[in-house]
This record gives structure tokens, sequence and C-alpha cells, in this order.
């Protein structure tokens, strides 16, 4: 699988000005782009390829060797030992003649269909502006929906933090109180009982996945003025450790009646080669995310990973600081990750430089993410 991601990682990293009509891919990767009876004749050509040019290697090697005087009744002049050999090297160069026209065919087949699949995408989110408790609310009655209809018969809300950026993440008991509320006031009846000793060593005793999940709350302040914050809630489940599923709202920085100004935001990310959808194409990924990643990036990232890009998000890097774990056990590195790093901000604009890298290779380029607030046009004049 590894290899897989690797051979992801070489077509991202080109470069993002456009490609030629028709690209040159390795020879390796040209039959992932090929159909099955277009596999079988690019290998024929390539087995070709392959014995003409040992036809020509074993000419050539006839023609330079030294010549020993030989008698008998096999004996050879040296002209005939160099028509000999030139008869093996034009073998050899036919069948390499032969093979070049399959061969240039399937290269620009291959070519073509890469330039398909690698083309630019724009993945994006509408953040419409919602009350703060509304949020909550709308997060509890959609969780407890995907509760039901997945079988999770656990509901535990587990804690929520408060991330600034550059500072450690701080749990937030007041809004842990105020997303247990809301889940109550959706359906009284589906909260399970927090445990006696709290969830910072909580094992819930279950046997497979869909039987316990795991909800929190992260709160991630946006301006200066603090007039904004995004407010996600995520579900995950407790038994595979992997978010099913997120929301993430445009809110004030806490409870408020009314909105201090009012905005409106979006979220993009340009993916430059179709890195997200081919990776999720091409099988199950959780990919982890490097240590120097902006926490707003990565919690972005993990937002649209879930929602947008089918691709899998672990709850093990951000969940020890939820519930409060002072010692928690070191995840095993994962096979790939992501590294979210800031590219310029403002008050209302974040941009972020989106990489990935498998372990032990180095980083590709994927695109740039973007959350943009904008505030309502003010008539001329005023």
């Amino acid at each position: 699988m590894l290899a897989l991601f690797a051979s992801l990682v070489v077509f991202a990293a080109g470069e993002t000005t456009p490609p030629p009509p028709v690209p040159l891919i390795p020879d390796p990767e040209v039959p992932r782009y090929l159909n099955t009876p277009e596999r079988a004749e690019w290998g024929r050509a390539v087995r070709q390829v392959e014995l003409g040019q040992a036809r020509v290697q074993q000419g050539m090697s006839i023609m330079s060797a030294p010549r020993l005087e030989s008698k008998g009744a096999f004996a050879e002049t040296a002209e005939q030992v160099k028509t000999r050999a030139q008869k093996i090297i034009d073998e050899g160069r036919a069948q390499l003649a032969q093979a070049q026209p399959s061969l240039t065919r399937l290269r620009n087949v291959a070519g073509t269909r890469y330039l398909e699949v690698t083309k630019t995408v724009n993945l994006s989110l509408d953040l419409p502006q919602t009350k703060w408790e509304n949020s909550l609310i709308q997060a509890a009655l959609r969780f407890q929906k995907i509760a039901r209809d997945q079988g999770f018969q656990q509901q535990h809300i587990v804690g929520a933090i408060t991330v600034l950026e550059g500072s450690r993440p701080l749990r937030t008991s007041a809004l842990t109180e105020q997303l247990r509320a809301a889940w109550i006031k959706a359906d009284a009846k589906a909260l399970t009982p927090a445990p006696a000793n709290g969830y910072a060593n909580f094992a819930p005793a279950i046997s497979g996945p869909r039987q316990c999940a795991f909800i929190w709350a992260e709160v991630y302040p946006l301006t200066v003025d603090n007039s904004a914050s995004l407010l996600f809630v995520r579900l995950s489940d407790a038994w595979t450790q992997r978010v099913v599923s997120s929301e993430v709202y445009l809110t004030t920085t806490g409870p408020a009646a009314t909105f201090a100004k009012v905005y409106t935001g979006s979220l993009s990310l340009k993916d430059e080669k179709s890195f997200i959808p081919r990776l999720a194409g091409s099988g199950d990924w959780v990919l982890g995310y490097d240590r120097s990643s902006s926490p707003l990036g990565a919690a972005l990232m993990r937002h649209l990973c879930v929602r947008v890009g089918n691709i899998g998000v672990s709850h093990l890097e951000i969940l020890p600081d939820v519930v409060g774990l002072t010692d928690p056990t070191t995840p095993e590195a994962p096979k790939a990750s992501w590294i979210v790093t800031t590219d310029g901000s403002s008050n209302l604009v974040k941009s972020f430089k989106v990489a990935s890298a498998a372990a032990g290779a180095d980083k590709t380029e994927v695109g740039q993410l973007v959350l943009k607030l904008e505030e309502p046009a003010k008539p001329a004049g005023k």
C-alpha cells in the first residue's frame, strides 16, 4: 500500500503549471492507467523489448570479444563471426522496432488518462453563521440520528477544548456541560451517564465497532476581537478509533444572544493534482498529522477528510487533550501524514499550505487550504 501512496506522491509532486498535452509518466506507472486488454498488450511489448535488448547485447558482446584462432569443422573466420554477430544485433533491433508502436500508443493512452485523474479539484464548504446554542443543538440532533442509524448503543460526551494558535489546547468544562445540555434537550435518553472517574482512563466494555461513540467539541477563536470562532463537534467509534462524523459551525466565541459582527464564511482546498480523490480511491487510508502542522489547519483538514475527502481520521492525536490524559500512550506512527503549515494570515483570512508524506519519503505539495470570513458590504455613503 505504501508503494501505491508513493506513486501518488510522484505525480502530485509535479509543478502546478499547465502540463503538456500528453505528459510522459514513468513506465512502471503506465499499467495503472490501462484497461485489461491494454495491460496485456503492454506486457507483451515490454517482454519483446527485453528480448530485443538481450539479443542486441549478445551480438555486441560477440562483436567485441577477442578472437582466438579456431580450427575444425566449426571454425569461423573473423569475418564470419562479425556477420553472425551483426545478424543477432539486427534481430534484436527488429524486435525493439516492432514493440515501439504499441509502447508509444499505450504511453499516450496512459498519459491522457493521467491528465483526467489529476485535474485540479476544488473541495469547498460554505460556513453560514450560526448562533452558539443552535450549533450545539444541531450537532446533537445530527449525531444522535447517526448513532441510531449505525447502531451505537452508547453515546459518551468525553470533553471539549479551546485551541489558540501557538498554545496547547485548553480543556473547557463549561462547553462540555453545554454540549451535554444540548444532547439531553435533543433526546434525554440518548446520552450515556459519565463514568465516576471521568474519561481520562475510560475503557468501555465493547467487543466490536459501532457499539460506543465518543463525542467532543473543539473551539478555535478566529478574530482578534473574539467576534467569531469555529466550533467543531466530532463523533468517533471507540473500537475503530476513527472519526465517524464531523460538524463545523461559524459562531461566536462562547454563548451570545446576538452576533457581535455578521460574517459569511467559506472553506476551500485547491487540490492541484486530485491527490485526495486518488488517495481515497486507492484504499482505506488513515493519515496522521505532522507535529509542525497548524492546530487550526489540522482541524480543518480533519473535517474535510471526513466530510468531503473520504479519508480516514484517527481520534488518537486529539482525544488525549480532550479527556485530560496526562501521560498518553504514543500512538503507532501512521503510514503517512498531512503537513498543514500557515501560509499567510489576516484577521479574516487564514491560509495554509497542505502537503503529505509517507513514512521515510519526501513530502508532496497538495495545495492551498483557505478559510475566509467576509463582512457584508456597507451601503455607499455610510
